[in-house]
């Protein structure tokens, strides 16, 4: 896949793209290669953030819906950055490139600094959690049916499906983590349609309010699947330098959407599968950089000794 977007790069496709939204091209940005590539951008408008990836990533439809969910978000006044029209007014745009073809989209940037856990102001762990809640809230209320998008268990059977070639401990986990999740009642208030990229890093705060980037890949699950998610880093041996701040998250979040306390064993279950699942789609990446190997390993020593009991 990386060969893919490195055609991207070679073919200008960011160029023509931002001509596309009126933008300057001399004002692109590199800002990160993963799954697609992310430029800063600049308008008369504005600045905006401009994804490019691949239909084998993300087809035209699977983009289109989960840009329509984010525009339903945005209008319901969630927490998360506005997608943008091209001067065509289109959300998506398609660039052919020889035989082949890259989608293009365009978001508001977000205000203020990305967030993590070494903030001495509590407050803003309530106001974090409360973004959070206030996307929930605004999700249960998203028509089902307007648009086709994965649930839990579609993810998790592939998963399955790697998880079959791995050691004891690999397939251990799983099962246990199967076990637990098949047995969890859905219902609206505790179910819907998720943002899935709720991680420190990734959402900003100006000092007043949170803002979260764009949600490309939503599925239904569990919305203890998102409350997990800040905390997939934090190492369960140092569970009592952070715990109060992730009381404070907590607090912040059920201010607005509430969840009975026993829910809260959920958590270390979600977090695990979390970890399980990014363990194995690594490890069963093409290629791994030196990086991604030493991720690898922190990922295969939290499987080994997970959080089980979330303690606050």
């Amino acid at each position: 896949m990386q060969d893919v977007l490195k055609q991207a790069r070679q073919g200008k496709i960011a160029e023509k793209a931002a001509a596309l939204w009126g933008a300057d091209p001399d004002s692109l940005k590199l800002i990160s290669v993963d799954n697609n590539l992310l430029f800063h951008m600049k308008c008369e408008s504005g600045k905006y953030y401009m994804r490019i990836t691949h239909p084998l990533i993300h087809s035209a439809e699977e983009l289109k819906a989960a840009i329509h969910y984010q525009h339903y978000l945005f209008e319901k006044e969630a927490p998360i950055c506005q997608p943008i029209a091209s001067l065509h007014a289109a959300f998506v745009e398609i660039i052919p490139h020889h035989h082949s073809a890259f989608l293009v989209y365009v978001n508001e940037a977000v205000q203020g600094d990305a967030i993590y856990f070494d903030h001495a102001d509590q407050e803003i762990y309530k106001v974090w959690g409360k973004a959070l809640a206030h996307l929930h809230r605004a999700a249960k209320s998203y028509p089902r049916g307007r648009h086709q998008f994965l649930y839990w268990h579609d993810l998790w059977e592939e998963t399955g499906r790697f998880a079959i070639h791995e050691d004891e401990i690999i397939q251990r986990e799983y099962q246990a983590i199967d076990t637990w999740v098949n047995n969890l009642s859905k219902n609206q208030h505790d179910f819907g349609l998720i943002h899935g990229k709720h991680q420190p890093g990734k959402i900003f705060y100006d000092g007043e309010k949170i803002h979260l980037l764009d949600t490309n890949e939503p599925v239904y699950h569990w919305f203890h699947a998102d409350i997990a998610r800040p905390f997939l880093d934090l190492p369960p041996e140092k569970f009592d330098q952070w715990k109060t701040k992730a009381a404070c998250f907590l607090d912040g979040y059920c201010t607005i959407h509430s969840f009975d306390e026993e829910y809260i064993q959920y958590l270390p279950w979600f977090i695990r599968m979390k970890i399980l699942d990014e363990y194995l789609r690594m490890k069963n990446m093409p290629a791994l950089s030196g990086l991604e190997m030493i991720r690898l390993r922190e990922l295969r020593a939290r499987i080994r000794d997970p959080l089980r009991v979330w303690e606050l």
